[in-house]
């Protein structure tokens, strides 16, 4: 018997469904959303049914597609811990090891990747550096370095250090000055930083000028807006454009850790890339806890 539903139908169906959209699905898999509609297209037709209803341009399973998605699930499941195995196997650091971190830690990682790549030149490094969470536990990327208070549920870890967060203004102003200074604070995803929800508890801060989505947007505003906001002190404190206005704030503190699937960590490339980026940013824990100044 032929069957109807192939290996290559199931990210299609599982990225539709994540998504709720062709153009959400094609992105995520890097393929057009011509090829999206034909291959979805194809596969409804092959099995007789829709998985999907459509309305307005979101695409929400039906009842059968509920029923094939814990099935999915598991394949895909199945097939990440099939690689995953392989891939813990290698007797050398060797293959593709895709790397993630937050744009903000890109002076501290980048000037350490030549020297990785070439310390190990069969291994090839991809780094994503984005605000967005990779899933670690859907093969999204292997390696995550990740300011968080502790490892998300299916990974594992080891914290580099406590990560320092402070209010920043333009450098050479008053106290008196800065006090007239409005706010900006984050929304979107990054309202659930321990940042944000001490700011948004404090009673004291007076009205918010504007939001942004992104630590390096908080740094722009503040710089060239002339704003007041929270940074990390290794992003704040290296700029000469920006002073602190008060010490790293406790309840705003976030870490810094080294995150991989349990099943990954093991494999000589994965190991590798983690023992590299241990010594890389050890050496930086003075910046990352806030301790390589005084406020200004």
């Amino acid at each position: 018997m032929q069957a109807l539903m192939k290996w290559d139908d199931v990210p299609i169906f599982l990225a539709i469904t994540r998504s709720g959209s062709l153009s959400g699905a094609a992105s995520a898999l890097s393929v057009t959303h011509s090829t999206v509609y034909r291959r979805l297209a194809a596969l409804e037709d092959a099995l007789g049914c829709r998985l999907f209803t459509r309305s307005r341009g979101r695409y929400r399973l039906s009842a059968v597609g509920e029923e094939v998605l814990g099935h999915a699930e598991a394949a895909e499941a199945a097939l990440l811990s099939m690689e995953r195995s392989v891939q813990a196997a290698a007797t050398r650091p060797s293959g593709s090891v895709t790397l993630t971190a937050p744009e903000p830690l890109l002076p501290l990682i980048a000037p350490h990747l030549a020297p990785f790549r070439t310390a190990y030149p069969e291994i090839a490094l991809s780094v994503r550096f984005s605000d967005r969470f990779y899933d670690l536990t859907r093969g999204e990327a292997d390696v995550a370095v990740r300011p968080v208070l502790r490892p998300p549920e299916g990974v594992v870890g080891r914290r580099v250090a406590g990560v320092a967060w402070s209010s920043y203004g333009l450098a050479g102003m008053d106290p008196e000055q800065c006090s007239r200074v409005p706010w900006a604070d984050y929304g979107e995803e990054l309202a659930r930083l321990e940042a944000a929800r001490w700011q948004a508890d404090q009673p004291d801060v007076g009205p918010v000028m504007l939001s942004v989505n992104s630590v390096p947007a908080m740094q722009a505003v503040i710089a060239e807006a002339g704003c007041r906001g929270l940074l990390p002190c290794f992003v704040g404190d290296p700029d000469p454009r920006l002073q602190r206005l008060s010490p790293p704030i406790p309840e705003a503190a976030s870490a810094l850790w080294l995150l991989v699937h349990p099943q990954l960590r093991r494999s000589p490339a994965i190991r590798a890339l983690l023992d590299h980026l241990w010594d890389a940013l050890r050496d930086e824990v003075t910046l990352l806890e806030g301790r390589a100044q005084a406020v200004g």
